[in-house]
């Protein structure tokens, strides 16, 4: 080669090497950037508070937002609705010991607002006394005990005491207090004309000339002074002493300072983005917004302000760009692309890695050739021989050679490493595309490619002829030693197959597990194979992470069912604690073996991208390890790789039942009625470090035990439940170890309808039992009532006719014995007992006939009975009925009155003698008394208690319940009282 051409192709280099030098950046501090675009209501921000219920409230330049991680929930004045804010601008927040947040806006002065409810009070509806101004533009707020300070623009500070409820005002100043700090003894505020001490007694001003934007009380007891006009000054208390904090600040805007966890302090400004610094001012970070800036950049350079929350977690209020937040263990994971080099890296799309002797890191790319990576420079440069290749793969040999595997330009042999460009190629591959790379004992080299396996020796591809046919035309995805002799080969068709390199055996491998299920089949697709330091062999297949145990030829699968992020892994490293790092399809994935527990990493931990490719993964000698995908690759220390994670809280914040909104948060108790169908929860994950190291789910207790992921929802929704008690739970699993847990429950009844309570159903029963009962016994009256009407008749019919019938039978026996003269007489007793059994009958069914159920219509038939009677006789009477008696409505004495009263009439016509019959009805109260007097012969006592006559008489009485009184008068007659209850 000319001394021309050398000199030429060493300038391309140098210039090559110049050009593509990355300035240095900070990539540690990566944020989690919010917009409109997100649901903020207005780019530029204020404050920011966080409420004992977790929740984070934003003051914007037009609206306040409650922000849960996901969504906001914005809150504006309304003319209508005297609990909303009283300005669209919100210019500070703070939070007292009850819980309350007092926001000051921009014109319309203080509200509380109360967070359980979201309702607002106006301040001035607070005081106890008339004297407050409600237009108040308030620049800073401040709770020191049980007072609240309220710093404005040209209005001073004024304190109202939060017990008491009245005002004092503290200082008048026609400058703006925009901060506001206290000590022991002294306020300090940061105005536009100075710094303001104010004591009990004095107040005073240092820097009056300056515009003071923040000040911050350090641990030490000094007074840290954020200047618009000399940067950072330090403020020793004792000694009211100002210096420069840091230099390299002097000149720069600030607006806002923070202390971090680690006690750093943060420092934005006006316009030059965040400082960070450590404690004696030294810059260890500068934090700005690139001109192309990605997902994770700083979005503006202009802080308005900057608020540590009490996770750690920092938030930064940008002008008109949103808000910022960052949390150290959040993206752990430093990654590289085309974009965040500046496009000096040449490609995203990674295939391979390796490393120089001196360091440097060797990256294969699609399209784009070999790459190498200055460590120390942070600067890439690409191969130029190589530029345009597909690098699959990159050996570094025991000789220092190396060794590059392209997609259809075969192998590339480097024999020099201070020599990069200078490359011979292999010749005789059986395929030019070469898919992997291993060096086995003695300086072999094994070649995987699209056609099978190629052994080369002392750079001479070896005789084929003892390769298994089925090897030969199969893909060779990854090559690993056993021992000097064997191999095991991974395929994409054929799994996994063994090889002695003495022997020249070929092997496939197919499990001898007697267990058929998913877990022990034998895998295909093969793409990379690893032998760990306990000797375990780890193959990386499209079916999940699969341990071999070479002694029992058997396989044992990881998946997704396990715990796996996806079924396809790529690459396997192992860390120095023995837990494997694995290249997925879905991120990358941490596997402890002795645990058997995964830790899955994602975009949200700093990947550029969840999808990796097969062949690029590498450890270098820093112990650093590199995953190559599709947008760049990822390099990371895995033990600087720390799983902290914060669990949040978990609110239920609504329940919408048909409509109605209930506020879980302060409702207890809560009962719905049975016929309210619809019911929706409405809940909120307040994780806003990492809440996708968190899986919800949730669980209706009464309805199912079972837990059900939420996934992305953030309501849940039932209709259709029975009555009875509820209890809806959330739960967040901690997807890092499983083990921790944070959840909330609201309890909640279903009213039972009336006629599905036991008393209903009992007072059912009992109604029911006792209308079958009434039933039952109102048929069992009837029954008996047909009974006893029966048994009377016959009793009648025997007492009445049988006397009579027997009289007739006698007769007709006597006029057949007699001779004809003396048969008349007989016969007229025949026809006498006849016509007597014909009226007693007659009396018989005028009883039971219903057509005589009448009271008036009784008394009619005995009145016409005794009238006849006596008149037969020519007997004179009188009958009288009281007006009361036709009131009488129990019919069931009619009978036995009726024969009753036909025995007496009937024995003072045929018996008495009498000329004289007094027979009278009356009622007395509840006696019903019948009274018939004769002037006849009367009754000696003998014989009131012989005969069938007063026997029957006496037998109606009792049966009837009645009193039966027979007597004789003086001088002569017979009196009879019947005296019924009725």
């Amino acid at each position: 080669m000319s001394l021309i051409k050398r000199f030429v192709k060493l300038s391309i280099f140098l210039l090559v090497i110049n050009n593509v030098t990355v300035a240095a950046q900070d990539t540690s501090y990566r944020f989690k950037n919010f917009s409109q675009k997100e649901g903020l209501s207005q780019s530029t921000v204020y404050s920011f508070i966080k409420d004992d219920l977790g929740y984070i409230w934003i003051g914007t330049k037009d609206g306040l937002n409650r922000f849960d991680a996901v969504s906001f929930l914005k809150f504006y004045p309304s003319n209508t609705d005297s609990n909303s804010i009283s300005n669209r601008s919100i210019r500070a927040l703070a939070k007292d010991s009850d819980g309350y947040i007092w926001v000051g806006t921009d014109g319309g002065g203080v509200d509380r607002l109360d967070p359980k409810t979201n309702q607002f009070i106006k301040l001035c509806d607070l005081s106890i006394l008339s004297e407050c101004v409600s237009e108040l533009n308030v620049t800073s707020l401040q709770i020191r005990g049980n007072e609240l300070l309220i710093g404005t623009r040209s209005r001073g500070l004024i304190s109202f005491h939060l017990v008491d409820k009245t005002f004092r005002k503290k200082i008048e100043t026609s400058s703006t207090i925009w901060d506001i700090a206290s000590t022991k003894d002294n306020l300090w505020l940061a105005t536009s004309e100075g710094l303001l001490k104010v004591g009990k007694d004095q107040t005073q001003n240092f820097l009056p000339a300056d515009n003071i934007r923040a000040i911050k009380v350090l641990e030490n007891g000094s007074l840290l002074i954020g200047s618009k006009d000399k940067g950072v000054l330090i403020m020793e208390l004792q000694s009211n002493r100002i210096e420069v904090f840091s230099n390299e600040l002097s000149e720069k805007e600030i607006s806002s300072l923070e202390i971090d966890e680690s006690k750093q302090l943060w420092i934005g400004t006006d316009n030059n983005g965040i400082f960070i610094t450590d404690n004696l001012g030294k810059v260890i970070a500068k934090l700005k917004a690139p001109k192309t800036s990605n997902d994770t950049d700083l979005k503006n350079n202009s802080i308005r302000t900057i608020y540590k929350d009490e996770n750690g977690l920092i938030w930064i209020g940008l002008n008109n760009a949103g808000f910022s937040n960052y949390y150290k263990y959040r993206y752990q994971f430093e990654s590289f692309s085309t974009e965040n080099t500046n496009r000096r890296l040449s490609g995203d799309v990674v295939l391979s890695f390796n490393e120089l002797d001196n360091g440097n890191i060797l990256i294969g790319l699609e399209q784009n050739g070999l790459v190498v990576h200055n460590i120390q420079k942070n600067s890439y440069y690409s191969i130029t021989s190589l530029s345009d290749e597909n690098v699959i793969a990159v050996l570094k040999d025991s000789k220092k050679q190396l060794w590059v595997a392209t997609d259809g330009s075969g192998l590339k042999l480097i024999k020099d490493q201070k020599e990069l460009n200078s490359i011979d190629t292999i010749e005789n591959l059986t395929n030019e595309s070469v898919l992997s790379l291993h060096e086995g004992s003695s300086g072999l080299i094994l070649v995987g490619t699209y056609k099978g396996l190629n052994i080369i020796k002392n750079g001479v591809v070896q005789n084929r002829d003892f390769i298994p046919d089925y090897l030969q035309d199969d893909r060779v995805l990854a090559i690993e030693s056993l021992n000097e002799e064997e191999y095991l080969i991974g395929t994409f068709s054929n799994g996994l197959v063994y090889f002695n390199n003495i022997s020249k055996e070929f092997r496939r491998i197919t499990s001898n597990s007697k267990n058929n299920s998913s877990k022990n089949e034998t895998p295909e697709r093969v793409q990379s194979i690893y032998t760990d330091t306990n000797g375990r062999i780890w193959l990386g297949t499209y079916s999940g992470l699969v341990q071999f145990d070479r002694k029992n030829e058997q396989f044992n699968t990881y998946t997704t069912a396990n715990g796996l992020p996806n079924d396809v892994v790529y690459g396997i490293l192992e860390d120095s604690n023995n837990t494997l790092w694995l290249s997925t399809n879905a991120g990358v994935s941490n596997f402890d073996p002795e645990k058997k527990t995964f830790i899955n990493y994602s975009i949200q931990d700093g990947l550029l991208s969840n999808e990796f490719n097969g062949g690029a993964y590498f450890k270098d000698s820093r112990g650093t390890f590199y995953f190559g995908g599709i947008k760049g690759y990822t390099a990371f220390n895995p033990e600087k790789i720390e799983n902290v994670s914060l669990s949040g809280e978990i609110r239920i914040h609504s329940m919408n039942v048909d409509g109605s909104i209930i506020n879980t948060i302060t409702a207890e108790d809560i009962e719905i009625q049975h016929d309210q169908d619809y019911i929706q929860f409405e809940f909120s994950y307040l994780n806003f470090a990492n809440a996708d190291k968190y899986k919800l789910e949730f669980k209706l207790s009464g309805l199912s035990e079972n837990w059900i992921p939420v996934k992305n929802r953030r309501s849940i929704n039932f209709s259709g439940l029975q009555p009875g008690e509820y209890e809806f739970s959330i739960r967040a699993l901690n997807n890092l170890n499983g083990i921790e847990t944070v959840s909330k429950s609201i309890p909640f009844y279903i009213k039972t309808p009336f006629w599905k309570t036991w008393y209903f159903s009992v007072s059912l029963l009992i109604i029911l039992f006792g209308a079958v009962y009434s039933l039952f016994r109102y048929r069992m009256y009837f029954l008996l009532k047909e009974e006893r009407t029966r048994n009377k008749i016959a009793r009648d019919l025997h007492d009445d006719l049988s006397a009579t019938l027997s009289s007739i039978s006698f007769f007709s026996e006597a006029a057949k014995r007699n001779q004809l003269e003396s048969s008349g007489k007989f016969l007229q007793r025949i026809d006498e007992s006849a016509i007597e059994a014909k009226e007693k009958i007659n009396d018989i069914i005028w009883a039971i006939d219903p057509e005589n159920d009448d009271w008036e219509a009784f008394l009619t038939k005995c009145k016409r009975y005794a009238a006849e009677m006596f008149e037969s006789k020519d007997i004179e009477y009188q009958i009288s009925f009281g007006s009361s008696v036709y009131k009488i409505t129990d019919y069931s004495l009619r009978q036995d009155l009726w024969l009753v009263f036909k025995e007496l009439v009937t024995n003072v016509v045929r018996h008495s003698e009498a000329t004289n019959v007094r027979v009278s009805f009356k009622k007395k109260k509840s006696v019903l008394q019948l009274l018939i007097e004769d002037d006849g012969i009367g009754l000696k006592d003998k014989d009131l208690d012989k005969g069938n006559g007063i026997s029957n008489l006496r037998y109606r009485s009792d049966r009837m319940g009645a009193i039966l009184k027979i007597e004789s008068i003086s001088p002569s007659g017979t009196r009879v009282v019947l005296s019924i209850s009725v």
